[in-house]
Order: structure tokens, then sequence, then C-alpha cells
């Protein structure tokens, strides 16, 4: 009978491709490792280790038997992560993504709201862009993140937290930096700073959309990853961007943020694995839509 331990022996050994150092990180003399691997194989009627040469390698089988044990120790970690928190979401633990622009606006304010009201909810937060934010959440390394909603939500849930204008971001001495407000057409013959598709794509075609709605297709000239970096390449002069209003919150000296005519506008959402089952996630939801409706700008 395969015992979990069993599990532990080999992915120990696959992952150090060494029956000494295994030994050792597990706590156990060799011979008692060897013996135990060479059960496991005799369980499962197939060789998992080559060792015919200097160092083991994996076999064939061996790999795929590491890979499906994989997803075990994923669920036995799920398990319990959510055997530590209470079926209400007030103990436990919560592993929060954001996206850079929201530290602008509304996570502080969430991540102090949640930690004073749910104490002893071990939060762990950390930045991501956006696209890999979505993966990371369908892969449930992380639990719940708060970003622009993805264009294929089927694998999770969400929660609209706001929908943010975008606005442009200009150099100090652009031409049109005197304005009020602008209409995005007055942009079109210059360079734009843009945020690649790849690592947003429903904020890159909210912009190209936008654009072309008013006559031109923007001429993008940089791609940077974070919005603060977009910023920052645009007070140097390199071209102009649209970026969401949170962003003015920077105050750079070298840009000015101009309100845009009919701006369009981007969802950010709470976002979460349908089936993650930490109670935590509920909790946490609630309070940034709670938090939200007490801080947000007037107007939105």
């Amino acid at each position: 009978m395969i015992e979990l331990r069993h599990l532990t022996y080999f992915r120990t050994v696959a992952e150090t491709l060494h029956f000494g150092r295994a030994a050792a990180l597990l706590h156990i003399s060799q011979p008692p490792l060897t013996r135990q691997i060479a059960a496991l194989e005799k369980e499962l009627g197939a060789q998992l280790f080559d060792r015919s040469k200097r160092a083991i390698q994996l076999t064939p089988a061996g790999k795929y038997f590491y890979r499906d044990t994989t997803e075990i120790f994923k669920a036995l970690e799920r398990a319990k992560r959510n055997v530590s928190s209470s079926s209400t979401g007030k103990s436990g633990a919560l592993k929060v993504g954001f996206m850079m622009s929201t530290a602008y606006n509304i996570l502080p304010s969430v991540t102090r709201h949640y930690s004073a009201a749910y104490p002893e909810v071990d939060m762990r937060l950390t930045e991501h862009v956006p696209n890999l934010l979505a993966t990371d959440i369908e892969d449930e390394k992380v639990d719940v993140g708060i970003m622009y909603r993805p264009e294929d939500c089927s694998r999770l849930d969400s929660h609209t937290i706001y929908a943010e204008p975008l606005l442009a971001v200009l150099p100090r001495d652009h031409r049109l930096a005197a304005k009020p407000a602008i209409s995005v057409a007055e942009l079109a013959d210059d360079s734009f700073v843009s945020i690649p598709r790849s690592i947003a794509p429903v904020v890159f075609d909210i912009i190209v959309n936008h654009c072309q709605s008013n006559g031109f297709r923007p001429r993008i000239v940089l791609e940077a990853n974070l919005q603060q970096t977009i910023v920052n390449l645009v007070g140097e002069g390199l071209g102009v961007a649209l970026v969401p209003t949170s962003m003015q919150a920077m105050h750079l000296e070298t840009t000015v943020f101009k309100p845009l005519l009919n701006a369009p506008v981007v969802e950010v959402a709470v976002i979460w694995n349908k089936e993650n089952s930490n109670p935590c996630i509920r909790t946490f939801a609630d309070t940034a839509v709670e938090v939200w409706r007490k801080v947000r700008p007037v107007g939105n």
C-alpha cells in the first residue's frame, strides 16, 4: 500500500537526484530510503529511477509519476490551509496578489481594514503583472487578486470593485499641457508608451480601440510592464500614454495628467478560482467592495 511518506521519499530523491542528499534532507539513513524507493517501484510495477549511470535520473515513468504527485501535494496543501481557516473566514491564511496601480488607490485601505477586522488571518501580499496574476490564481498559487478583469473568466469568480476612467499623461512641456481636458484625437501624431498586450490585454485593447474610434491607431514606440514605469518614461519625453486615473497620484514634476473627453474605463475586480474553497476569500472580497464604497472618489 502506498503511503504519503513513500511519495515524500520519492519526490525528495527526484528533486535531489541523489540518495545520500535526499536521506539527509529526510533525516533518515540511506539504506532504508533505498529500500522504500525499491518497494514503491515494486508496488507501482515500474522503475522510477535509472541507476545505470553515475548520476541517477528519472525514467519516463518517474517523470510522469512526479508530475502527478505534484497535484496530490497541491491538494494536500490546499486542504491544510483550509482546515486552518474557520468556516466564516475569520482565521487562516490568505495569499493576495495585486497589480501595482491599485497601490495608488484601493489596496492600502483594503489591507488596513481587512487586517483590523480579521487579525487572525495570515495575509501575504505580492505584486504581479495582470496576466501572470490571473494564471497564478487559476493555479491556486495565489488565493485572490485585485486586478483588471481578465478576458477569460471561465475558471474564475469575480466581483467588480470599480470602473476607472483612463486619462492622458503628457510630458510637462507638451503642446497640450495647458489644456484642462483633451480629446485623444489630439494625440494622433504623438508617439505612445504602452503596456504590452501580452501583459494586460484588456487595457491594451481599450486604449487601441479608443484611439481607433477617434480616427487613428496609436504609434506605440515603447512598451513597459508597469504603469508607473510608463508614467516615468513619459516624463522623460519619450511619448504620451493613456493610464488609469489612479496613476496621477504619482505627482511627478515631469508630467501632467489630463482628463480625456469621452474617456474609456477599465474595470478593477476581485478575482479568485472557483474551485478554491478558502473561506477567507469571501471575507476579503466583501471587505474590498465595502472599503471602496467608503473611500471612492466623488463621481465614481
